[in-house]
């Protein structure tokens, strides 16, 4: 906790998490006006000069007619487009993750111990096993659930080729993430709010960029752990390493066809979680018996309430 009093503590927060999703928004918005319009248009104009259009009721018709293949065209390239999405959003990001280090040494906060490289490995662990278990729990979930807009949002990543899934799922979404939700929203809630208070709060606005019910309550729980992670080592490299991890296992491990080697057997399925839980429990306490930047829970004043 660095005790630093912001003039606005809100919009330290809020103005970030808006201008990140902001440029998201309309990084998207432009990318797919470029995909749609070109084609729609051709299609509008063919239409109109073979006199397939004279009034207002083949307008509409002849735009249902060219709606689904611009939206099928845009689909096609989603991941891509969340990548340019993410990527435009870390010079915001890294830009205020550098001032507000140069405020903490301004006021005198000493930074935390630094971590040995040896002490990530069992974040990279953990990270590797937490891929097994989380795919093949979330395999579970949907054949209890159902969820469509889960098997939609697979299916878009996975169609990606494989170079382009690695690049934007595996290093560049993990990036844009970590340094907004840990290295911006989690570490200026901790300026002056007890570790909880920040973690849970953080995780909440992290979910909320996930749209499906199995996703937001997986990153959820991450996110609890990615700033756990954070506060112990005092570094963004702890989270970052985390959150890489588990992307490219999940990438790797399914092109490689690991899961559905799994998933071909319930009971396979079933130990492959119970042993990777295991080696994410033995990381767990080797990484929380570390010695390092400790979670603080000191209270300062009223404004540690809960």
């Amino acid at each position: 906790m660095n005790y630093i009093h912001r003039k606005n503590p809100f919009w330290s927060v809020a103005g970030p998490l808006i201008a990140y999703w902001g440029i998201q928004i309309g990084v998207q918005f432009i990318i797919q006006a470029i995909i749609q319009v070109p084609m729609m248009t051709s299609a509008y104009l063919e239409q109109f000069l073979n006199g397939q259009i004279t009034n207002s009721e083949e307008v509409m018709e002849s735009y249902l007619s060219v709606i689904g293949p611009a939206m099928e065209a845009v689909m096609k390239y989603e991941t891509e487009i969340t990548g340019a999405a993410a990527l435009c959003t870390l010079p915001l990001t890294l830009i205020l993750f550098r001032r507000d280090r140069k405020l903490e040494k301004s006021l005198g906060i000493a930074p935390p111990k630094k971590m040995a490289p040896d002490r990530y490995l069992p974040v990279a662990l953990f990270g590797i096993a937490g891929t097994i278990a989380v795919t093949c729990l979330s395999a579970m979930a949907q054949a209890a659930l159902y969820d469509p807009e889960y098997l939609q949002n697979t299916r878009a990543v996975y169609s990606a080729p494989f170079p382009i899934q690695l690049a934007v799922m595996g290093l560049i979404v993990p990036a844009a993430e970590e340094f907004m939700f840990r290295g911006i929203m989690f570490s200026r809630y901790r300026e002056n709010r007890r570790f909880w208070y920040s973690a849970l709060w953080s995780a909440l606005f992290f979910s909320i960029m996930h749209t499906n019910t199995i996703q937001m309550v997986y990153t959820f729980l991450l996110g609890i752990m990615l700033a756990w992670l954070y506060e112990k080592f005092g570094s963004i490299k702890a989270p970052l390493l985390l959150h890489i991890t588990l992307n490219l296992g999940a990438l790797i491990f399914t092109q490689a066809g690991l899961f559905n080697w799994l998933a071909a057997d319930l009971l396979r399925m079933a130990l492959a979680v119970i042993l990777s839980a295991f080696v994410c429990s033995v990381m767990f306490v080797q990484i929380r018996q570390m010695e390092g930047a400790r979670i603080k829970e000191e209270t300062v004043g009223n404004q540690e309430k809960f």
